[in-house]
């Protein structure tokens, strides 16, 4: 019977640990979007996608900068973080605009016996929640526009980040 030393003894396993753990921890490090100062600059409004012109257009004193093609992602995706928005804010600031309005519209509704939808998505785990249709519209809009969504226009948007 021949016996290997334990420094030979080395496993494909457990040579390949410590090359995991560090692409664990490169992904990590990469794989979140950060807020660019930029789009820290650009205030998030939300308006119905399917709702009346009235309720999802931009005051005057705002100017179309892009539009994204719809979208769709889950209430988890949307509700479930601080800023879900902040790769669009990214790309509205790079763009040069300071607003950002998500049109938004619920396609599949939430089918989970034990979630009903007067909960919060992010007290049911592990449910996705409802699926929503979202476009992303970026403006360049004056002070004064801006000023009057936050305060005097509630049907315009609901503003949700600064």
């Amino acid at each position: 019977m021949r016996v290997e030393p334990s420094w030979r003894r080395c496993s494909l396993h457990s040579t390949l640990a410590p090359l995991s753990c560090v692409l664990l921890i490169v992904g990590v490090m990469f794989g979140c979007v950060t807020l660019t100062p930029r789009g820290a600059g650009v205030s998030v409004y939300r308006a119905p996608l399917d709702g009346p012109p009235s309720r999802r257009n931009m005051p005057g004193g705002c100017r179309l900068v892009a539009s994204k093609p719809p979208i769709d992602m889950t209430e988890l995706d949307i509700e479930g973080q601080n800023d879900p928005f902040r790769v669009q804010r990214n790309e509205a600031g790079a763009a040069g605009a300071n607003a950002l309005l998500v049109l938004s519209k619920v396609t599949v509704s939430r089918h989970d016996l034990e979630c009903p939808t007067s909960s919060p998505i992010t007290d049911c785990p592990p449910s996705f929640g409802a699926w929503y249709r979202v476009v992303f519209e970026s403006y360049s809009c004056t002070p004064d526009a801006l000023a009057n969504i936050s305060t005097t226009q509630p049907t315009t948007g609901q503003r949700i980040a600064r």
